[in-house]
Protein backbone atom coordinates (compact mmCIF):
# COMPACT_ATOMS: atom_id res chain seq x y z
CA UNK A 1 0.00 0.00 0.00
CA UNK A 2 2.95 2.27 -0.50
CA UNK A 3 2.01 5.87 -1.26
CA UNK A 4 -1.47 5.41 0.18
CA UNK A 5 -0.73 6.77 3.64
CA UNK A 6 -0.36 3.32 5.23
CA UNK A 7 2.39 0.95 4.20
CA UNK A 8 1.64 -1.47 7.03
CA UNK A 9 4.14 0.18 9.37
CA UNK A 10 3.09 2.70 11.95
CA UNK A 11 6.58 3.76 12.89
CA UNK A 12 7.45 5.81 9.82
CA UNK A 13 9.32 9.07 10.54
CA UNK A 14 7.20 10.87 7.90
CA UNK A 15 4.28 10.66 10.34
CA UNK A 16 6.22 11.97 13.34
CA UNK A 17 5.08 15.57 12.84
CA UNK A 18 1.37 14.88 12.38
CA UNK A 19 -0.51 17.20 14.70
CA UNK A 20 -3.63 16.54 16.71
CA UNK A 21 -6.52 18.49 15.22
CA UNK A 22 -7.08 21.61 17.32
CA UNK A 23 -10.83 20.93 17.62
CA UNK A 24 -10.20 17.49 19.11
CA UNK A 25 -7.60 18.81 21.52
CA UNK A 26 -9.82 21.72 22.59
CA UNK A 27 -12.70 19.35 23.37
CA UNK A 28 -10.42 17.15 25.47
CA UNK A 29 -8.78 20.15 27.11
CA UNK A 30 -12.18 21.37 28.37
CA UNK A 31 -12.39 18.22 30.48
CA UNK A 32 -8.76 17.67 31.41
CA UNK A 33 -7.17 21.15 31.47
CA UNK A 34 -3.85 19.88 30.11
CA UNK A 35 -0.76 21.64 31.42
CA UNK A 36 2.05 19.88 29.54
CA UNK A 37 2.50 18.61 25.97
CA UNK A 38 4.95 15.70 26.06
CA UNK A 39 5.92 15.53 22.37
CA UNK A 40 5.84 18.93 20.75
CA UNK A 41 7.85 21.68 19.19
CA UNK A 42 7.15 25.40 18.93
CA UNK A 43 5.01 24.88 15.79
CA UNK A 44 2.75 22.04 16.96
CA UNK A 45 2.53 22.53 20.74
CA UNK A 46 -0.90 22.23 22.33
CA UNK A 47 0.07 23.55 25.79
CA UNK A 48 2.10 26.53 26.99
CA UNK A 49 4.48 24.06 28.66
CA UNK A 50 5.90 21.49 26.24
CA UNK A 51 9.04 19.61 25.32
CA UNK A 52 10.63 18.18 22.20
CA UNK A 53 12.88 16.06 24.44
CA UNK A 54 10.33 14.14 26.51
CA UNK A 55 12.66 11.20 27.19
CA UNK A 56 14.85 13.47 29.32
CA UNK A 57 11.97 14.51 31.64
CA UNK A 58 11.82 12.95 35.09
CA UNK A 59 8.77 12.04 37.17
CA UNK A 60 9.31 14.85 39.70
CA UNK A 61 9.32 17.39 36.85
CA UNK A 62 5.81 16.31 35.78
CA UNK A 63 4.22 15.30 39.09
CA UNK A 64 1.77 18.24 39.18
CA UNK A 65 0.99 18.27 35.45
CA UNK A 66 -1.88 16.82 33.46
CA UNK A 67 -0.09 15.67 30.34
CA UNK A 68 -1.07 15.35 26.70
CA UNK A 69 0.91 13.11 24.34
CA UNK A 70 0.67 12.52 20.61
CA UNK A 71 3.94 10.57 20.25
CA UNK A 72 6.11 10.44 17.15
CA UNK A 73 5.20 7.15 15.44
CA UNK A 74 8.83 6.20 14.90
CA UNK A 75 9.52 6.33 18.65
CA UNK A 76 6.19 5.12 20.05
CA UNK A 77 7.60 2.26 22.15
CA UNK A 78 10.12 4.52 23.90
CA UNK A 79 7.61 7.33 24.32
CA UNK A 80 4.89 5.15 25.86
CA UNK A 81 7.34 3.40 28.19
CA UNK A 82 8.51 6.81 29.40
CA UNK A 83 4.96 8.21 29.54
CA UNK A 84 3.85 5.48 31.95
CA UNK A 85 7.04 5.84 34.02
CA UNK A 86 6.92 9.61 34.55
CA UNK A 87 3.30 10.76 34.05
CA UNK A 88 0.80 10.45 36.91
CA UNK A 89 -2.13 12.07 35.09
CA UNK A 90 -2.55 12.27 31.36
CA UNK A 91 -4.05 11.27 28.04
CA UNK A 92 -2.27 10.06 24.92
CA UNK A 93 -3.53 9.43 21.40
CA UNK A 94 -2.26 6.59 19.23
CA UNK A 95 -3.27 4.37 16.35
CA UNK A 96 -5.14 1.23 17.41
CA UNK A 97 -5.23 -0.85 14.26
CA UNK A 98 -2.36 -3.08 15.38
CA UNK A 99 -3.20 -3.88 18.99
CA UNK A 100 -1.24 -7.12 18.81
CA UNK A 101 2.05 -5.21 18.60
CA UNK A 102 4.61 -4.80 21.38
CA UNK A 103 3.66 -1.19 22.08
CA UNK A 104 0.06 -2.25 22.79
CA UNK A 105 0.60 -5.65 24.42
CA UNK A 106 3.70 -4.97 26.49
CA UNK A 107 3.35 -1.28 27.24
CA UNK A 108 -0.06 0.37 26.76
CA UNK A 109 -2.38 -2.45 27.89
CA UNK A 110 -0.16 -3.23 30.88
CA UNK A 111 -0.02 0.36 32.12
CA UNK A 112 -3.08 2.31 30.98
CA UNK A 113 -6.17 2.62 33.15
CA UNK A 114 -8.46 2.95 30.16
CA UNK A 115 -8.47 2.97 26.37
CA UNK A 116 -11.19 4.94 24.57
CA UNK A 117 -11.89 4.29 20.89
CA UNK A 118 -13.83 7.25 19.50
CA UNK A 119 -16.61 6.72 17.00
CA UNK A 120 -15.33 7.79 13.58
CA UNK A 121 -11.82 8.39 12.33
CA UNK A 122 -9.51 10.99 13.77
CA UNK A 123 -7.69 13.18 11.28
CA UNK A 124 -4.38 14.89 11.87
CA UNK A 125 -2.70 18.03 10.48
CA UNK A 126 -0.59 18.49 8.47
CA UNK A 127 -1.71 15.31 6.82
CA UNK A 128 -0.36 14.73 3.36
CA UNK A 129 0.94 11.26 2.63
CA UNK A 130 0.44 9.93 -0.86
CA UNK A 131 -2.99 11.00 -2.05
CA UNK A 132 -4.54 11.46 1.42
CA UNK A 133 -5.03 15.02 2.55
CA UNK A 134 -6.08 16.88 5.67
CA UNK A 135 -9.71 16.38 6.51
CA UNK A 136 -10.10 12.89 5.02
CA UNK A 137 -9.35 11.05 8.24
CA UNK A 138 -6.70 8.39 8.50
CA UNK A 139 -6.47 4.89 7.14
CA UNK A 140 -6.31 3.59 10.71
CA UNK A 141 -8.40 4.08 13.84
CA UNK A 142 -7.05 6.02 16.80
CA UNK A 143 -7.50 5.52 20.52
CA UNK A 144 -7.23 7.79 23.53
CA UNK A 145 -5.25 6.24 26.35
CA UNK A 146 -5.56 7.45 29.93
CA UNK A 147 -3.83 7.24 33.26
CA UNK A 148 -4.89 8.98 36.48
CA UNK A 149 -7.85 10.76 34.81
CA UNK A 150 -11.49 9.92 34.01
CA UNK A 151 -12.56 8.62 30.60
CA UNK A 152 -13.62 11.27 28.05
CA UNK A 153 -17.14 12.51 28.72
CA UNK A 154 -18.03 14.48 25.58
CA UNK A 155 -17.31 11.85 22.95
CA UNK A 156 -19.11 8.82 21.59
CA UNK A 157 -17.17 5.61 21.37
CA UNK A 158 -16.13 2.45 23.17
CA UNK A 159 -14.23 2.15 26.45
CA UNK A 160 -11.90 -0.58 27.58
CA UNK A 161 -11.16 -0.39 31.31
CA UNK A 162 -7.94 -2.01 32.40
CA UNK A 163 -7.48 -3.48 35.85
CA UNK A 164 -10.53 -1.67 37.25
CA UNK A 165 -13.27 -3.13 39.36
CA UNK A 166 -16.83 -2.29 38.38
CA UNK A 167 -19.60 -2.75 40.93
CA UNK A 168 -22.10 -5.31 39.72
CA UNK A 169 -25.72 -4.28 39.34
CA UNK A 170 -25.12 -0.53 39.33
CA UNK A 171 -25.65 2.16 36.73
CA UNK A 172 -22.74 2.78 34.38
CA UNK A 173 -22.76 6.38 35.57
CA UNK A 174 -21.86 5.19 39.08
CA UNK A 175 -18.58 3.95 37.62
CA UNK A 176 -17.71 7.09 35.69
CA UNK A 177 -18.70 5.82 32.26
CA UNK A 178 -20.60 8.49 30.34
CA UNK A 179 -24.09 7.35 29.24
CA UNK A 180 -23.35 7.88 25.51
CA UNK A 181 -20.54 5.28 25.59
CA UNK A 182 -20.38 1.52 25.80
CA UNK A 183 -18.07 -0.47 28.00
CA UNK A 184 -16.19 -3.00 25.86
CA UNK A 185 -14.82 -4.88 28.81
CA UNK A 186 -12.51 -4.91 31.76
CA UNK A 187 -9.06 -6.41 31.37
CA UNK A 188 -6.98 -7.59 34.27
CA UNK A 189 -3.41 -6.28 34.13
CA UNK A 190 -2.18 -9.82 33.50
CA UNK A 191 -4.04 -12.41 31.47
Amino acid sequence: MEGKGNDGKGDTPERDLWRTKQELFDSLDKQYNFTFDCCANEENKKCVNFTSDFLSRQKDYLEDDICWMNPPFSKSNQMFEHFFNVVSKGVAIFRCDNMETKVWQDIILKNAEWVFIPKGRVSYTPFEVGNMRDGNGTRFPSALIGIGVDVPKEFQGRILLINKEVKSGCDANDDGIPPNNKLLGILPNEL
